[in-house]
């Protein structure tokens, strides 16, 4: 055991706190992360590893602590002084920062276990209350009782619903236990959201869960389950007038941004012609950019506007990120930054793929995929929400030796 019974049950409360708060509230948010930082150090004094997990966890620390340290590299290129430096490197990089120096405290399995069962409750009530609410002519669909739904609609409610398939593929026994919030799930992303990544985080999600349990879902019994449940969810996504609307109007706005000039893209916004003018905008500005270094993260914004603004645009606030974190990471970090950005998610995925536990291991893959998949449209890190949900999965699933998710009675 890592911590002491009291500090266990503190550092349990507090995860539990940051899982119900992550979601719904900005501020609670940071209060739960800063008092989860106060038991670092009685954790970091009972802590321990084994050999072979000690080896691929210092890895993983090394990769990170690279990252930290070019990121700070390609902002002292650009010319800024030290207190920038610090400034930048705490705003760019906590969140993986976090994963380090809270290892210790997740690495115990209550801790993680609290944290993930209050992270599920919370997105299974959220995406309940707006599925009732939407159905019932409360809400319009698309809109959404609370400011930061959107960020639940992607890849946190899809990694849950599959990380909620794994537990029954692993213990058909728990039934309706696990059907019933997989079926909320799914009905709250199909009829009360809008949000497009979603559904095709869930149809590639679906080929690669596939890929994952191969050898127990086309087999026997499993085999006509697997073909009911999947063609349940397909006739759901047809039904839903919204899934239909919102994927139509992707490949309008597609058609739409090509037959555009270089001034129109930057002057008529659409979701998609947007994000496809931001990977226009910030490969011109990565050509520009040292290969290796990038432009630094402080630079960026700026000359990111410039670079828009020379191709027609002219509203400044919508061009601040390119919503893509390889490209933006690319152009803030170069090419040695971005491989390290790669190779930390490909380190999380090694040791994942040593776990005992089968709930465990493929959780922890589906998850990394689905956030591999988000950041070609959003700019997780950049996002705080997004950065906290990836930095407590890559915590719960990678830091304790077993979570034993479903032998806990």
């Amino acid at each position: 055991m890592n911590l002491s019974p009291w500090h266990l049950r503190l550092a349990s409360f507090f995860t539990i706190g940051l899982g119900l708060a992550l979601l719904t509230t900005v501020a609670g948010t940071n209060i739960m992360v800063l008092l989860l930082l106060l038991t670092i150090p009685w954790a970091w004094v009972k802590f321990q590893m084994e050999g072979h997990v000690q080896r691929q966890t210092v890895q993983l620390w090394g990769l990170i602590a690279a990252l930290c340290a070019w990121s700070v590299l390609s902002n002292a290129a650009a010319g800024y002084d030290a207190k920038d430096l610090v400034k930048a490197l705490l705003h760019d990089m906590r969140t993986f920062a976090f994963i380090v120096l809270l290892w210790p405290v997740f690495a115990n399995p209550q801790v993680s276990r609290s944290a993930l069962w209050a992270l599920l409750g919370s997105v299974v009530a959220l995406a309940t209350v707006n599925l009732v609410l939407t159905v019932g002519g409360y809400l319009p669909p698309g809109q959404y009782f609370w400011s930061t739904a959107p960020h639940l609609y992607g890849q946190i409610l899809v990694g849950f619903f599959f990380l909620l398939a794994q537990m029954l593929l692993a213990r058909p026994s728990l039934s309706w236990r696990v059907i019933l919030p997989m079926a909320l799930l799914l009905m709250s992303l199909f009829f009360a959201s809008e949000r497009r990544t979603g559904y095709l985080q869930l149809a590639a999600g679906f080929v690669v869960w596939t890929g994952l349990n191969h050898k127990r879902l086309l087999v026997g019994k499993y085999k006509w389950w697997f073909i009911l449940g999947a063609l349940a969810a397909f006739v759901a996504a047809l039904a839903s007038p919204i899934v239909q609307r919102r994927m139509a109007q992707v490949v309008f706005e597609v058609q739409q941004f090509l037959a555009q000039t270089p001034q129109e893209r930057t002057a008529k916004e659409t979701a998609v012609g947007i994000r496809l003018q931001y990977y226009v905008s910030v490969w011109e500005l990565i050509k520009q950019s040292n290969l290796w270094l990038g432009v630094g993260s402080i630079n960026f914004p700026e000359l990111f506007w410039q670079v828009n603004e020379k191709m027609g645009g002219i509203e400044r606030t919508l061009f601040s990120n390119p919503h893509n974190e390889y490209l933006y990471t690319l152009a803030t970090k170069g090419v040695v930054g971005l491989a390290f950005y790669l190779t930390i998610f490909g380190q999380a995925c090694r040791l994942a793929w040593g776990k005992t536990d089968n709930v465990q291991r493929v959780g922890l893959l589906m998850f990394v995929f689905l956030f591999m998949l988000s950041i070609t449209t959003n700019s997780m890190m950049i996002d705080m929400e997004e950065g906290h949900f990836t930095m407590l999965i890559l915590l719960i699933f990678l830091a304790p030796k077993s979570l034993n998710l479903i032998t806990q009675k």
